[in-house]
């Protein structure tokens, strides 16, 4: 499979491009709909878990500490919403073309690259408006890009040839994904969760990822070996899964269409 993607990389360069068209060239307000969700889960985070629990993020503002973890949250987030539905959403390609399926969710991660540079953009105006400033750890961010990359692939093939054969995984996204988030902490700090239960926390490659990227965005400290372990067995784990799934299911795409 991977080698049928190289030789159609082009097309799945259009496909990003068209995509990229279709979300924001005809939106009113462009690249701001990226943001939003990101800029809405902050203001929820900053009542419940700052007002209300009072969690403890030190000395830097909750906006900025939650800010920094939804960089690489909502490229996995959007990646899912819109790489899972990519097959059906695509079903009169499918059923007429020949070309590799996988380019359709892999399209949707593509596009979600431009999700996490928007939200990282956004990241770098609160940190400078706050006074927190960007650390010159900030280099590890697009090294920790390569490691969720192949993770989110992962996940997208895997979920989006599952859809084709169980419809009801779609509307159960928005569900899973937002159960995810509970289970990451994107809102709070990893060293608020008990003991107990952490090793269970660290078993989600997210955790290491969104943990990483905040010690490196607002610490101003490098990645630990003990968090990108785990993220690192689990995107390449789930890459493996993914891309096998999805390259023994396919031929039978057309057939389920």
């Amino acid at each position: 499979m991977i080698r049928r993607l190289w030789i159609q990389r082009a097309l799945l360069l259009t496909l990003i491009r068209r995509q990229y068209q279709l979300r924001y060239r005809q939106s009113f307000v462009g690249f701001v709909w990226a943001l939003l969700p990101a800029l809405g889960t902050v203001g929820v985070g900053a009542v419940l878990f700052d007002r209300v629990i009072g969690v403890d993020t030190g000395r830097t503002p909750y906006g900025v500490f939650a800010l920094a973890a939804l960089v690489p949250w909502t490229f996995f987030a959007n990646s899912i919403s819109m790489g899972v539905p990519s097959v059906i959403s695509a079903s009169s390609m499918v059923t007429r073309l020949a070309f590799p399926r996988a380019v359709l969710p892999l399209a949707a991660v593509g596009l979600s690259v431009i999700d996490f540079g928007v939200v990282g953009v956004a990241f770098v105006g609160v940190a400078l408006l706050t006074g927190e400033g960007l650390p010159l750890t900030a280099f590890w961010a697009p090294l920790l890009l390569l490691i969720e990359l192949p993770l989110v692939c992962g996940v997208v093939l895997l979920g989006s040839a599952l859809n084709v054969f169980a419809r009801d995984i779609k509307l159960g996204v928005p569900l899973l994904v937002q159960f995810w988030l509970i289970l990451t902490p994107v809102m709070y700090p990893l060293n608020s969760v008990p003991a107990g239960i952490k090793s269970w926390y660290m078993a989600n490659p997210m955790t290491g990822l969104v943990e990483s990227f905040r010690m490196v965005l607002v610490r101003g400290e490098p990645p630990t070996i003990e968090l990108l372990l785990p993220a690192a067995i689990g995107a390449v784990v789930m890459t493996f899964i993914g891309l096998w799934y999805f390259s023994v299911i396919e031929p039978r795409f057309a057939d389920a269409i």
